[in-house]
């Protein structure tokens, strides 16, 4: 009894090793629906805008602007306790 549970016991895990050419086509065609369905998404897949110089605020006055977005995350946030309530004592 105990070399047949053995023997059986052997075979199913020498079995889930068998099918090595069906994991190589899954691990290399891993993720490439999901790359499909986001490639499909583009608006503009030819880039028609990339040789094109963006108009907008020119660096000086981009800098001044960027100066106070950046001083905004300077600050520590402001601890505030959750559990406090307000129950006289």
């Amino acid at each position: 009894m105990k070399k047949a549970a053995l023997i059986i016991s052997g075979i199913l895990l020498l079995a889930g090793c068998a099918p090595l050419e069906e994991a190589y086509y899954l691990d290399r065609e891993y993720g490439q629906a999901n790359l499909d369905a986001r490639s499909r998404q583009v608006a503009y897949p030819d880039y028609r805008y990339a040789g094109k110089t963006p108009q907008g605020t020119e660096g000086i006055a981009a800098e001044e602007i960027m100066s106070v977005h950046n001083s905004t995350f300077g600050k520590a946030p402001e601890q505030v306790n959750v559990f406090q309530l307000d129950i006289a004592r």
